[in-house]
């Protein structure tokens, strides 16, 4: 009887180090396929996740990374199967699997099941601003310009620093004819991101915006020209940007400002207009008064309009850019200090 006893106890030990052993390898595999992922390896990575896959096909990490890895090389309906059982799943991996089956579904032209999923993740979770960015996306692609703005606002609240998220909200209001409301985000995304080439492109359309609806006609016959954009409460500021502009156009920018004129110009018709825009909030109320306008009025009033206009300019001009930090080191690190504590 002790021989017995002793036996399943010598089973049971060989059992659980071969048990262990099988788990450390499996974790190794994971971290090999992850550490492939990270570097864009794809294919490498694709392969020890089915390896991991194989090992066991409970395990919901590795149906979540097999699933992302698909999702990566545009194996949509791959992705699409794999993430779909973790949906049904409660789970560490089911809320990202809601991003991951929208976009294979999005990516297969399915765009109404790809909004369904998106839909259904943020009834689970409300908060994630990644789906609520994802669906404002797929609307916005399909000119459903109303919804879109909605969900970009709601990203944009989850998630200020989210710079895609203000940049969507930009397109959206452009092609809405907004013209202020254009460049709002534009001018905070290219707070948060300088340096790549959508911030050139960012950097580009809000120049353009500035000049849009301005058209002169010699030295005496200036004629303002709406060109679409609506007057709403930002009429105010939809008129001072034509002024200003207007003005400009009858001088040239090298006499009126000197070396470097482009840049002063932008400093100070940027200050111009988050006066104005301060001036307009007055018994104004919602996000775009609560969020941006109030921003870039606390910008102003601080006077930090300057630095900000130079350090959003880098993307384009990063030699003047640099020339102007160096000659003006206090006035950057204090726009820095302020941006830190805000």
């Amino acid at each position: 009887m002790l021989g017995k006893v002793l036996l399943g106890v010598v089973i049971f030990i060989a059992s659980t180090t071969i048990l262990r052993a099988q788990d450390k390898d499996f974790e190794s595999i994971i971290s090999r396929g992850i550490a492939e992922y990270d570097i864009g390896n794809y294919e490498e990575a694709l392969n020890f996740f089915k390896q991991a896959y194989k090992y066991d096909k409970h395990s919901d990490l590795a149906c979540y990374e097999l699933a992302l890895t698909h999702l990566a090389l545009n194996q949509n309906e791959d992705a699409a199967v794999l993430s779909g059982k973790l949906l049904s799943k409660e789970g560490e991996y089911n809320e990202d699997a809601y991003l991951i089956n929208g976009s294979a579904w999005e990516n297969l032209g399915r765009e109404h099941r790809a909004r369904k999923t998106y839909k259904e993740g943020i009834g689970k979770y409300p908060s994630n601003y990644l789906l609520r960015y994802n669906l404002a996306l797929s609307l916005y692609n399909d000119k459903e310009y109303e919804e879109a703005q909605e969900y970009a606002i709601n990203a944009v609240e989850l998630a200020p620093d989210h710079g895609s998220s203000h940049l969507l909200l930009a397109y959206i209001m452009f092609d809405k004819g907004e013209r202020v409301q254009s460049m709002l985000p534009l001018y905070y995304f290219l707070l948060i991101e300088q340096d790549s080439e959508r911030s050139t492109t960012a950097y580009d359309l809000l120049n353009a915006l500035w000049e849009q609806g301005v058209r002169v006609k010699g030295q005496r016959d200036i004629k303002l020209v709406k060109a679409g954009f609506h007057y709403n409460d930002f009429g105010a500021a939809e008129l001072a940007i034509s002024l200003i502009k207007a003005g400009e156009d009858n001088v040239e920018l090298a006499d009126l400002y000197g070396e470097g004129s482009c840049l002063i110009s932008f400093a100070k018709n940027n200050k111009t207009l988050f006066k104005i825009l301060g001036e307009s909030a007055i018994d104004k109320s919602g996000f775009w008064w609560e969020f941006y306008v109030n921003f870039f009025t606390k910008l102003e009033k601080n006077n930090l309009s300057e630095p900000f206009s130079y350090f959003i300019s880098n993307c384009k001009y990063n030699e003047e850019v640099l020339l102007w930090l160096s000659d003006n080191h206090k006035e950057f690190q204090r726009f820095t200090t302020w941006m830190e504590v805000y």
